[in-house]
């Protein structure tokens, strides 16, 4: 196997991991605490703190980051949340939370600050080019202590695939309402993110469609990981998936 090609394989295998680290703080009761703590609703504190390294800026720029929200939707929830808050504040809230649910969850996992440190070396590595997302949360300041630490790094880690999956979709030009249609969760995560029924009915040729864009995700994700050499992507690898496990307890 070439190196390159282990390269890749060790970035698909680490999205799942990195999907799950990186997005439990975001829709457990923590999440609903701290947007009823603010005095926000629904998904306001996501929508404000996720979207706030954006800046205070028109729905539209969010909506160029936060691909898979229809527009309307999308301008009515993040107006909203600045009517309470800053985007500066929201952010600052989020990654509180983001930090407060490592230092609960991840605080007594033994691999924390080796699987921080292996994470910031493939952030550092990343190219942050069509990622204003990634490129964001990037310039967060990382907090000190091993849990909150890990799990912002988890969190930027998901950023970069999921901005890089954006770059996908518009590459392709698969229409994002069919991009959800077609993944896990299908109907019931469209109604989440906002979209209303009926929704179209997938064909073959959408699914063939999404199969492509995630092989072109792998692709835009797999060179940062060619910053740690081959015994420290298995052991990222490995720490991902022991993170995991401990989380879900």
């Amino acid at each position: 196997m070439s190196d390159s090609s282990e390269v890749r394989q060790v970035a698909v295998a680490a999205k799942g991991p990195i999907g799950t680290l990186g997005a439990l703080w975001m829709t457990g009761p923590e999440e609903e605490a701290a947007t009823e703590a603010v005095g926000l609703e629904g998904w306001q504190l996501y929508f404000l703190g996720r979207h706030g390294v954006l800046g205070d800026v028109d729905a539209d720029v969010v909506l160029a980051a936060a691909y898979i929200f229809p527009a309307d939707h999308l301008r009515r929830e993040w107006e909203a949340a600045r009517q309470q808050m800053t985007a500066a504040e929201g952010l600052a809230h989020y990654a509180a939370l983001c930090h407060a649910w490592g230092e609960q969850h991840l605080a007594d996992f033994s691999g924390a600050d080796r699987l921080a440190d292996l994470g910031q070396a493939v952030i550092d590595a990343s190219d942050v080019v069509m990622l204003p997302l990634f490129a964001g949360w990037r310039s967060v300041p990382v907090p000190t202590s091993s849990g909150a630490r890990c799990a912002h790094v988890c969190q930027v880690l998901r950023e970069h695939r999921g901005a890089c999956h954006g770059v996908a979709l518009a590459a392709l030009q698969m229409d994002p309402l069919m991009a959800i249609l077609t993944n896990l969760g299908g109907e019931a995560n469209a109604i989440d993110y906002g979209w209303q029924p009926p929704f179209p009915t997938p064909t073959d040729e959408d699914r063939t469609l999404r199969d492509r864009v995630e092989v072109l995700t792998d692709d835009l994700v797999a060179p940062a990981y060619g910053a740690l050499d081959h015994s420290e992507r298995a052991e990222l690898l490995d720490l991902l998936q022991a993170a995991e496990a401990h989380v879900r307890g």
